[in-house]
């Protein structure tokens, strides 16, 4: 299997919890990639009813009802609120309309879970409570507000390192900073996967009867160079931008834009905007990301933001469509033996974090066809995930958990994915020392060493 973020994380714990033997390969960090820019939401997919895509809904909201089971630690509810202004599409009555409906969809939201993780109803609220809600807020033309819950995601990194906790313990093989270079062959099969170790430039073959290609957006260039792609997705810039500081509090808040909504998130003791999106063609994350400050001050004028509020910028390239800039709807599960002629190849490349373990399932399914073996049940959507909470204890003795059980094997991958000490902006100075201090004597650095790493970690909090 290549790819460690949410979707690869997910499809190495199925796998492994069916009983086949899994190798994972991660070129960089796990979920260093695109699974890292998000906006720590898990949502049912309210706005497929604007072109009543009901499939999909259901799928999301399948999804977040089975996150909310199996991560309790990590995945909790969160209100969301829309301010109503006028009487059009957007008006009071047409969003009160689409909560009557979302609750029919969502009539199974809370089955199974435990009390509170239940997510209440929808309901629309008078002008006076949203103004109580949000202080600040335009109150010219205000009607009131639609409510709604959600979900959130407190820690996106401590889930995926949690997937792979869960697969290792059913004896899946884990290796992170380990790039897969190309496929094995023999004749048109393919028959494993040829990688190399970043630390050290070792070479590595990892066999195997069927490989599963879920690299995220390296998905087509894998395939480039094995020499099987035909034609690729185009891939979009996506961006959001972590706050200093808290704009809302005890729920998240949306304004209408033009065409699209954005959403601002309460996070820990701050917020994230979200989302941009841009061509990957069209130029740097840091002008998109200046672009969609500039559109957040026109969405959110109240929260007086500036360029000095923004402490981070998630940045990460996702799935697009038809050679526009519009983001994919769908995943892609591609059987190579089916469409190409090259048995023992799938591939999946996700479009939503919230579906990452539904589309994982999927592939598994396909695998155990393509092995001509009967497929166990999956049981990932009700099996609980024990390691994925936070890590408790000391900072050294969490660090020393990172490096020895968690395969932290750089500082970014222990401040940022670990320890969640950057995940918000630069980690304070004092616990960056501590951390560099106990992985240089854990992994044998020299101080030239330390200091590269430092220069490594610093790079992510660069000018917007």
């Amino acid at each position: 299997m290549v790819g460690g973020g949410i979707y690869g994380a997910a499809a190495a714990w199925d796998a492994a919890q069916r009983g086949l033997a899994v190798a994972l390969v991660e070129a960089a960090d796990f979920g260093s990639g695109v699974s890292w820019n998000s906006l720590k939401t898990i949502h049912g997919g309210l706005r497929y009813l604007q072109s009543a895509d009901l499939p999909r809904m259901r799928e999301s909201i399948r999804e977040r009802r089975a996150l909310l089971r199996i991560a309790p630690a990590l995945v909790k509810p969160l209100p969301f609120l829309v301010p109503t202004y006028g009487h059009g599409l957007r008006g009071r009555e047409a969003l009160g309309l689409g909560l009557r409906l979302n609750d029919l969809v969502s009539h199974d939201r809370n089955r199974g879970l435990i009390p509170e993780q239940r997510l209440a109803p929808g309901r629309l609220l008078s002008r006076a409570e949203v103004l109580a809600r949000v202080p600040g807020l335009a109150a010219d033309g205000l009607t009131g507000g639609a409510l709604w819950n959600d979900a959130q995601v407190t820690s996106s990194e401590r889930l995926t390192v949690g997937l792979l906790h869960a697969a290792s313990s059913h004896g899946a093989v884990i290796a992170n900073h380990v790039e897969a270079d190309g496929f094995l062959r023999s004749g048109s099969r393919v028959a494993g996967v040829k990688a190399r170790a970043a630390e050290d430039g070792a070479t590595l073959e990892i066999r195997a009867r069927v490989v599963l290609n879920a690299a995220g957006p390296a998905v087509d260039s894998l395939l480039v160079r094995a020499g099987i792609a035909r034609g690729s997705a185009p891939l979009l810039q996506a961006v959001n931008l972590v706050l200093s500081r808290p704009l809302v509090r005890g729920q998240a808040l949306g304004a209408a834009l033009e065409d699209r909504f954005l959403f601002v998130v309460p996070w820990r003791d701050r917020s994230i905007l979200g989302t941009a999106y841009a061509p990957a063609q069209s130029g740097g994350a840091a002008d998109l990301a200046r672009r969609f400050l500039d559109e957040a001050r026109r969405a959110f004028p109240w929260a007086g933001l500036g360029e000095a509020d923004v402490a981070l910028v998630h940045k990460g390239l996702v799935p697009g469509r038809g050679g526009a800039s519009g983001l994919a709807t769908r995943p892609r599960l591609i059987d190579h033996e089916a469409r190409d002629g090259t048995p023992g190849l799938v591939s999946v490349q996700g479009v939503k974090y919230t579906t990452a373990r539904g589309v994982a399932e999927q592939a598994v399914d396909l695998v155990f066809r393509r092995l001509q073996r009967a497929s166990p049940a999956c049981r990932t959507a009700e099996t609980l995930l024990e390691a994925a909470a936070p890590l408790t204890g000391t900072l050294e003795g969490r660090t020393r958990t990172a490096v020895s059980e968690e395969m932290a094997r750089t500082l970014a991958d222990a401040v940022l994915r670990r320890l969640d000490l950057g995940t918000a902006g630069p980690p304070a100075p004092d616990d960056l020392d501590t951390v560099g201090r106990v992985m240089a004597a854990e992994l044998g650095w020299s101080e030239p060493r330390l200091r590269e790493e430092r220069q490594a970690l610093a790079k992510t909090y660069g000018p917007p």
